[in-house]
Order: C-alpha cells, then structure tokens, then sequence
C-alpha cells in the first residue's frame, strides 16, 4: 500500500437500505480498496433512534481519529440531514488541509434546496459545497444545479455504475414485472398499482413484484381494496443474491419515479436484460433512449406508461430488441471498472 493514495471514505453503513450504499457496495466488489488504500467509516445506520445516534457519535470519532493519517477525504452525501451532517466532516477535512471529495447522491437536492431550506441554512450549504476540492454529481442536469452555488470546474459528473453480471440466457416471455425501491409517491409506486389495476382485466397473469420499504401498510390497503392480492407480491427489503434472481426471473422492471439522480436500480435492470420503463428525470434520459434500450415516459402519466407496456406484453420483436440494447448500455456506459478510473483521476487531480 505505500505507493497507493490513501483515501478515507466516509457513508452509511454498508447494509442500509438505498442506492447510496448500494454504490459503496459496488466499490467495494469492484476492488477499490486494492486500487488505493481505502478505509471506510459508516457515520449512520437506519436502525432505531438510539443506534442510529450510536453509530453517528462513534463514526465521528473515528474520524477525527483517522483524518490525519489520509490524504483524500471522500465523503458520500445526500440532501437534507446527511447533509448538514456531511458539513461537518468537510470542515475538519480541510482544517487538516485535506483533499475533499464531495460526492452528492440526494435525489431531492434541488427541491431540498430551493424549497426547504431557509438563507441562513443556503449559506451553510453554498459554504460546505464551495469548502470541497471537488463536486462529483451524478448526471449533466445535477451538474448544471451544482453550478449556480460553486465554480462549474470544481464539478465532475461520474455516472452510477455497476459490477456487470454475466451474460445469461432471458426469458422474455413471462409477465413479470419487479418494482424495487422506498414506495411512496416520489419513486411512483401508486401511478405503477393504477396502471396494473387496468392492465390486469387484459392479462389476468400479469404479476408486480414490489421490493422495498416506506409506506407498505398504505400500499397494502390500496392492494386490498383494488383485490390485487393475486397480481401485486409486497417482498419486503430484498437482499443481493435475492435481488439478482428477481432481475433474473423478471420480464420488466419499471421505475416511474418523480425525482432521481441516477438510479442504480434501473442500471440494474437493464444490466439483468429486463425491458424497462421509467421517467424523465435526473440522469436517467442518459440511461435510457425511448423505444431504443427502454421506454421514457413523464412522471405521473399513467396513460403512457398503460399504453407502452400493453404495447410491450403484445410485441416479443420489440421486447428482445429494449433487452438486447438495455444489456449493450450498461456494458458500455454503466461498468464500474470505467467508473473506477474515472474516481481515481479525481482521487490524483487528474
């Protein structure tokens, strides 16, 4: 390790929910921690009230115990709490004249921002972001935001990226369709239940596998009274191994979200082949080109999202060419081993 440049990264806990921790993971799967010298340190867990403050207190402490000793300080960071938390450790960093890698994952940051936080809490925020060596945004569309609060040359855009799974043989004949994420409203789980409340007196076998958390008991009573029960399976949190049979074994996968950065659940999915549907939002237009590798709808238009999946379950040609395309994109775009590179010019200032 005495060559390697030595990189203290600081997130969550490497098993809380969310795509956040999900590109830590591929980091590490990938063989960062070969390529520097890496140590992480998770600030915060998504367990109860009295863990979670456990886990941030100790994660402080450690550290202001390590700072010293690194010379990148790579910092994962969303909107809202995180951030405010996240503003801390920036300004030990660069107390300790530290390299600082802000690395900005919060799906809501411009809404958070510009509609929830008051002057002095803006001024904090612009502070924190302007103290950072470098910006890492997840798409063209953050970048252009970030750059109204900080110089436009202290961003660079590093896409979402994945540890691509071996080529396989896809089913694409099933009406399986996998959901997975927070259910509420900002990733569209109510616009997915309508649209399959219609399509399911055409295709009786038609099947939403929903994975996630958030508002489930909302979810389930919507559900219940729609008699969906046969049609929509509520899984729960999936784990990885089963997470990757779901991506597998599924036909479809669809994400209708209001607002994203660059989800890793729809690189995912394409990744896994599946035919799949989301929304213009974020950087997922630079994921998806409509009726090319998948289909783009707007956020909330459930006229589309009925007509272009009714088109789908009715067109294999169609579905085998989004598949087969889907696949080529991510090999092409969304590899970590490129992704990789790319962090580590900005770990060297390159």
């Amino acid at each position: 390790m005495e060559n390697k440049i030595k990189v203290l990264m600081i997130g969550p806990a490497r098993n809380v929910k969310g795509g956040m921790t999900s590109v830590v993971n591929s980091y590490f799967e990938y063989g960062l921690d070969k390529e520097v010298d890496l140590k992480y340190i998770e600030t915060v867990n998504d367990k109860n009230v009295i863990s979670k403050l456990f886990k941030i207190i100790k994660g402080y402490i450690e550290f202001r115990r390590n700072v010293k000793k690194f010379e990148v300080i790579h910092i994962h960071m969303a909107s809202r709490r995180s951030t405010f938390r996240k503003g801390k450790y920036v300004k030990i960093a660069k107390k300790y004249n530290k390299r600082v890698i802000l690395h900005i994952h919060g799906a809501e940051f411009k809404l958070f921002y510009n509609d929830e936080c008051n002057a002095n809490q803006k001024k904090y925020i612009t502070d924190v972001l302007n103290l950072a060596d470098k910006i890492i945004v997840l798409s063209e569309e953050w970048k252009e935001f970030f750059s109204n609060l900080v110089d436009k040359d202290k961003i660079k855009v590093i896409y979402n990226a994945i540890l691509i799974p071996e080529n396989f043989d896809k089913n694409l004949d099933d009406k399986k369709i996998l959901f997975l994420g927070r259910f509420g409203k900002r990733k569209g789980i109510y616009d997915l239940i309508s649209v399959l409340e219609k399509l399911c007196i055409k295709y009786p076998d038609l099947t939403l596998y929903a994975g996630g958390d958030g508002e489930v008991d909302n979810v389930k009573q919507i559900i219940n009274e729609k008699n969906l029960g046969k049609n929509i399976k509520l899984l729960g949190w999936v784990k990885e191994k089963e997470k990757e049979n779901l991506l597998k074994e599924s036909t479809y996968y669809i994400l209708p979200s209001y607002n994203e950065g660059m989800p890793m659940s729809v690189i995912e999915g394409m990744a896994y082949k599946n035919v799949t549907i989301s929304t213009n939002v974020g950087g997922i237009p630079k994921m998806i080109t409509n009726m090319q590798n998948g289909v783009l709808i707007n956020p909330g238009d459930t006229e589309s999202l009925y007509k272009y999946l009714d088109k789908l379950l009715q067109d294999k040609e169609l579905r085998i060419k989004l598949s087969e395309n889907a696949r080529k994109t991510t090999e092409e775009k969304f590899n970590i081993k490129n992704n990789i590179k790319k962090l580590i010019e900005v770990y060297k200032n390159e």
